[in-house]
């Protein structure tokens, strides 16, 4: 036992055996801990999201923006911080805009909170159609789920919970007519 070692001599120094006996305990809390944190994620219901209008917010000669406005609700007891949205608008079948916008919000515990997302729409790339035209919205929501493992797991990309949606409706496009009499 003159080698420094806690062993014989002719022992073999440690190695996965004595990895493999080391006391678990801790590492069994440490699982449990971590298994219980992400119990407490996995049942926090995602938001629920209804389409409330779309219309034509500004117009120019060179383009539109169509503002689509979309209460975000929570049914769950702690606030619901949402990261962003990646949707697309189709307009007569045809893609219209796609984007990414941050969510900039916070929905409180049992709430709603409106957020609105504009397409802006280039008129020489896309001519719009006249009239009513059919559109579709769909995207993705990305939200934060509350607890301190949760925001770890989200800032390191770990995991980031989100939610689809898909919204149909008609939208009128029609433009006020200018008077070219005299």
């Amino acid at each position: 036992m003159g080698n420094g070692f806690p062993f014989s001599d002719d022992a073999q120094p440690p190695g996965l055996y004595a990895l493999a006996t080391m006391p678990r305990l801790p590492f069994i809390v440490l699982g449990l801990i971590a298994a219980s944190s992400l119990v407490g994620c996995s049942s926090y219901a995602p938001p629920q999201l209804a389409l409330t209008s779309a219309r034509i917010a500004e117009e120019s000669p060179e383009g539109v923006v169509i503002d689509l406005s979309i209460d975000v609700s929570n049914p769950n007891e702690q606030d619901m911080p949402l990261e962003r949205v990646t949707y697309r608008l189709t307009l007569d079948g045809r893609p219209a805009f796609s984007g990414t916008r941050s969510a900039e919000a916070t929905v409180r515990r049992l709430g709603t909170q409106t957020i609105v997302l504009p397409a802006a729409i280039d008129l020489e790339q896309f001519p719009l159609p006249e009239g009513q035209a059919e559109f579709v919205l769909t995207g993705t929501l990305v939200y934060v789920t509350p607890g301190e493992l949760a925001q770890i797991l989200f800032d390191a990309g770990v995991r980031r919970p989100s939610v689809r949606f898909s919204h149909r409706g008609v939208i009128n496009l029609a433009r006020p007519q200018t008077d070219t009499t005299p």
